[in-house]
């Protein structure tokens, strides 16, 4: 069996480790990081891959490069890095047209996994909508969306653009609704509620399943989606996404 370490790319691996040190102390407000350059040697990577995880960062607030001068910590409050894999989300657009069918939109109460995740009492109630992403006819992967009933009074006006938008961009074309991070968590369980997949994609034997989570500011759950594909299968995009 793989070890889950593989499977993470190693810009995250090196965001994981920045955000674990300012979580810690190590790594305080105004303090100055490693370069590029060492990071590149510490993790055994290219400098552009270092480069990568210090510019994302960067994106989200946690991190300002002075030119001349190197990278400093400057987030006050540290993202919290319990998942995974970890991967910053300020300025997501998706680079092209998602073609996903609705097989299933519905108001359900939160069950634990989600009300844990979401920090909100057993039964909250959450949109849940699911999509599958095909090619011609066969269904390559699913997603699991839930969204918070609180966030969204009348969700399905907007379903359609759910539809061809990754979620992310979704909520942020939502009034009021302001995304600002992302957390990507691999390798998660097949909750029990995740087990119709296995029929939709054709009764397979391994399912690869992957959550990724959109927070506001404050680190509030705005919306999760599971995102389940066969194991057997090879190079299908979860999704597509361009930081600028």
């Amino acid at each position: 069996m793989q070890s889950q370490e593989k499977f993470i790319p190693s810009y995250m691996k090196i965001q994981d480790y920045i955000s674990q040190r300012i979580e810690s102390g190590e790594y305080q407000e105004g303090s100055k990081i490693p370069s590029e350059t060492e990071f590149a040697e510490m993790f055994s990577v290219s400098r552009i891959t270092a480069n990568k995880a210090i510019k994302e960062m960067s994106v989200l607030g946690i991190l300002k490069r002075v030119r001349g001068r190197g990278t400093f910590v400057c987030a006050k409050q540290p993202v919290s890095t319990q998942s995974k894999a970890f991967a910053s989300a300020a300025r997501l657009d998706i680079t092209g047209v998602r073609h996903h069918q609705m097989l299933q939109f519905r108001i359900l109460g939160a069950f634990p996994e989600l009300a844990e995740k979401a920090k909100v009492p057993e039964g909250e109630p959450f949109y849940e909508i699911i999509l599958a992403n095909k090619d011609g006819e066969r269904i390559e992967s699913l997603d699991y969306t839930y969204i918070p009933c609180s966030l969204i009074k009348d969700i399905a006006p907007s379903l359609d653009y759910l539809q061809t938008h990754f979620v992310f961009d979704y909520l942020k074309a939502q009034p009021n609704v302001m995304p600002k991070f992302l957390k990507i968590f691999v390798n998660t369980p097949q909750y029990d509620f995740l087990k119709s997949a296995n029929t939709l994609l054709g009764d397979v034997d391994h399912m690869n399943i992957w959550c990724t989570d959109v927070y506001d500011a404050n680190m509030v759950l705005l919306g999760t989606t599971f995102t389940t594909y066969p194991g057997s299968s090879q190079d299908i995009p979860l999704f597509t996404f361009s930081l600028s």
